[in-house]
């Protein structure tokens, strides 16, 4: 999961062992909130290996970016797209049962991961989405691009940023 060096790191960057079990918990509640509205309890688990390794991940990839851009805090886009480029990549739901849609479960679990944060941070709920003709198209076109497309933590901050530029008109 992790190295001395970059276990080192993390703690000469600020980052300390509380900011990670926070972030795991978080993720950890969004996974399991995620699996239980999709009724599929049964059907997949949580490699929690995989999380943790997911979530040290993200951090070792933060502080990097903070040290070479020397800023101090990571923005939203920053947050947001690093932590779901390093779920997509390192897929904590495993199936134990196939079912229809189980090929691409985490990238529906980053998708939504994806959308409700960034919903969150322009205050837009889901209920003013539903009827949107653009942003179920956006919706769609996201979870395509998870699915199908090369995946870097700067294109999901990109997609981000555009996200939110968008909302500003």
């Amino acid at each position: 999961m992790s190295n001395l060096s970059d276990i080192q790191f993390l703690q000469n960057s600020g980052i300390s062992n509380g900011d990670i079990v926070s972030r795991y918990l978080s993720i950890l509640r969004r996974l399991e909130e995620f699996i239980t509205v999709k009724k599929i309890t049964q059907l997949v688990f949580i490699d929690q290996d995989l999380l943790k390794t997911a979530i040290f991940d993200y951090y070792v990839d933060i502080a990097r970016v903070k040290d070479f851009q020397q800023i101090p805090r990571a923005n939203p886009e920053k947050i947001y797209g690093y932590m779901a480029y390093w779920l997509l990549k390192r897929k904590p739901v495993q199936v134990k049962t196939q079912f229809g849609g189980s090929r691409f479960i985490n990238e529906l679990f980053v998708a939504s991961f994806l959308l409700t944060s960034i919903l969150a941070e322009k205050n837009i709920t889901s209920m003013q989405c539903s009827k949107n003709t653009a942003f179920n198209k956006f919706q769609s076109l996201l979870f395509y691009h998870l699915k199908y497309r090369a995946i870097t933590q700067q294109s999901l901050e990109l997609m981000i940023e555009a996200f939110f530029c968008g909302c500003g008109f």
